[in-house]
């Protein structure tokens, strides 16, 4: 059982990165989810160094994604919102449009 639970854990990470929406790019609107990077299961489980090592190493590459995730998500939520105001601002007579 726990065989198979160390192969999952370690597909998981490819798996989130290539389900990653961010990763391929921004939708044009709307919400993308970032997932956040699950710790890896033999930090809490007596296994190997070496196969420990690269769930490690793939972590940490899924923390570095998660992060651009949220950094592109963040700037998108800023560009809805600033598309948002300044289309309020035109209905309202606020600012002047075409």
């Amino acid at each position: 059982m726990r065989r198979s639970l160390a192969t999952a854990a370690q597909i998981f990470p490819v798996f989130l990165a290539l389900a990653d929406p961010c990763a391929a790019g921004e939708a044009p609107s709307g919400f993308n989810f970032c997932a956040p990077p699950l710790r890896p299961p033999c930090i809490d489980a007596p296994v190997a160094n070496d196969a420990c090592d690269a769930e490690v190493q793939a972590f940490i590459k899924t923390v570095f994604r998660y992060r651009e995730c949220l950094e592109k998500e963040t700037q998108r939520a800023v560009r809805e919102a600033n598309d948002v105001l300044e289309a309020w601002k035109c209905r309202t007579g606020a600012l002047t449009c075409r």
